[in-house]
């Protein structure tokens, strides 16, 4: 064999490995490992072609046979050694990756790994298309998905240009420039920030099974849901309509009764008391097991709610919460707002907040809540968020006019329970027996009415402003209010995922990078060396 030649076998090994490593770890670019499958043929090819005498008679000829062959098998068991590190390397067995943030930035949260999960389960890929012309914002797309990916997520993507295939993009209805359509089954969800936070709530929009339908009472000077004042609820409507609800509103009195399909009734900010044939209709309602929202500002006195709140464990107080008067944060913030930071870490609603830390939700025209243990149905309540110590609580106020002489006994320091839920079985026309008060309730059920038990879930808050035009471009308020909703229409596992606003920290170690580290150290280097040597020594000998 030539030692100028010698060169040949090895560069065709080399690119033969490459090009089983980056047609793993590159599938998106299959023309680069054809390249190089295409490159170590022509290798081996040239290497043969050139050198075809000498090996012939190596082989041969009976003096060097033996030589010939041992050199022929060095050769094969060099390629397929090299063949057999490639394969290994590219197996998903090899991903690794640490996050060194403190909130885990870079994994994916609780709740996007319970969407994977169900993904999984489906056993049914998500239909990705992706129409880029920013190679940055593309890959940063690329970077969240492999989150997913890592999980087990299955999804088949489809990196378009719409500059070069302006048909496509047309046909799918794109209007702005970076955009990638999720499709699943017959739904389909647009996304144009790519953050876990918007990639899992473009996954909740079409894994969601159905549509449901929330009403919004009117008739008692609630907020419009259309309006683009302050006070309206049109930004709140428009953020539940992208999750997939229909929003619709509901004057009791007309109607006589809560709509069949209703999945969920709110009653969000009324000025006006409820009369007491609505009581009873909502009444009847709670009974049935259908969750409801309650949402009252202070300021606004509501005693005929106020019964029904009770009956579910909870009871609006007469009172303001405002920020202390002195302090400096009054100056920018107003005084009149509660500034809620204490979180249950173990609710859904509420969890997430205390994972992330540091949130602050802001209410103008804020009452507290009280907990009634012992209610009429038999629930249990839960105070969900409380207020900072820097918010006092102003007693005896039901209307602006008992805001004119204040006293320093009326003044209250503390935190205040602000947001809260209730939940127990209710069934029939009774209420069912809770597992808090099963030693204690006397009544004996029937089999018939436990089977007819089902969970009943109230959400009751102290500030309708919590969703309105001002409150929700607020994140944490929005983020609070459609918590609740998907809590109330029992879509725990479809809770919105928030952000992260941690900067990327994270050591990885893909299929990718490992194939190529295992190719260096366990191929790459120690081959190249000893090639090196041997062609060195072969031209010493010679000379």
């Amino acid at each position: 064999m030539r030692s100028g030649l010698l060169f040949l076998p090895f560069l065709g090994v080399f690119t033969a490995v490459l090009a089983l490593a980056t047609g793993r770890a590159y599938k998106e670019f299959p023309l680069v490992s054809i390249i190089l499958w295409v490159l170590a043929a022509v290798a081996f090819g040239a290497w043969i072609a050139l050198d075809r005498k000498r090996l012939h008679s190596s082989m041969v000829k009976r003096k060097g046979a033996r030589h010939g062959l041992s050199q022929g098998l060095s050769v094969i068991l060099a390629i397929l050694l090299a063949i057999g590190a490639g394969y290994l390397s590219r197996r998903d067995r090899f991903n690794k990756s640490v996050d060194v943030t403190r909130e885990g930035a870079n994994t994916l949260s609780v709740e996007s790994e319970k969407l994977v999960s169900q993904l999984k389960e489906r056993k049914e890929p998500v239909k990705v298309l992706a129409f880029f012309q920013d190679e940055m914002k593309k890959a940063q797309f690329r970077k969240v998905l492999s989150l997913y990916e890592r999980e087990g997520g299955q999804f088949e993507v489809e990196y378009i240009d719409p500059q070069v295939d302006p048909t496509r993009a047309m046909a799918e209805n794109i209007t702005t420039a970076d955009t990638v359509l999720f499709k699943f089954g017959k739904q389909e969800s647009r996304l144009t920030a790519f953050t876990e936070e918007k990639m899992s709530n473009a996954l909740v929009r079409v894994m969601k099974e159905k549509d449901k339908t929330i009403y919004f009472t009117k008739g008692h000077g609630e907020p419009d849901l259309n309006s683009q004042e302050a006070v309206g609820y049109q930004a709140a409507k428009a953020e539940l309509e992208s999750e997939r609800f229909v929003v619709k509103d509901l004057n009791l009195l007309e109607a006589g009764a809560v709509p069949a399909d209703a999945d969920l009734l709110v009653i969000a900010g009324p000025k006006y008391d409820l009369q007491a044939s609505e009581l009873a209709l909502l009444e009847n309602y709670l009974k049935s097991a259908r969750p409801l929202m309650v949402l009252v500002d202070a300021l606004n006195p509501v005693p005929n709610l106020n019964k029904l709140v009770e009956s579910v464990g909870f009871r609006f107080q007469d009172d303001l919460l405002i920020i202390r008067p002195g302090d400096e944060r009054t100056k920018m913030l107003g005084q009149n707002n509660a500034i809620v930071t204490d979180f249950d870490s173990f609710s859904p609603v509420t969890a997430d907040f205390v994972k992330r830390g540091g949130v602050a939700l802001m209410t103008p025209n804020t009452r507290s809540i009280e907990i009634v243990n012992e209610n009429a149905m038999q629930l249990k309540p839960i105070g969900l968020a409380k207020t900072s110590p820097i918010i006092v609580r102003i007693k005896g106020v039901k209307t602006e006019t008992d805001l004119r002489s204040l006293t320093e006994d009326r003044v209250v320091d503390g935190t205040f329970d602000v947001f809260g839920v209730a939940s127990g079985k209710v069934g029939g026309d009774k209420v069912a027996t809770n597992e808090a008060n099963k030693d204690a309730q006397s009544d004996v059920k029937t089999d018939a009415q436990a089977a007819a038990a089902k969970e009943l879930r109230v959400f009751v808050g102290g500030s309708a402003q919590l969703a309105s035009n001002v409150g929700a471009q607020r994140q944490e308020n929005i983020d609070l209010f459609l918590n609740a909703i998907n809590y109330l229409t029992q879509d725990e596992d479809f809770i919105a995922i928030r952000a992260k606003d941690s900067d990327r920290s994270t050591l990885e170690m893909t299929t990718a990078s490992s194939q190529f580290l295992l190719l260096f150290l366990a191929y790459v280097y120690p081959t190249t060396f000893l090639g090196a040597g041997i062609f060195h020594w072969m031209r010493r000998r010679r000379a």
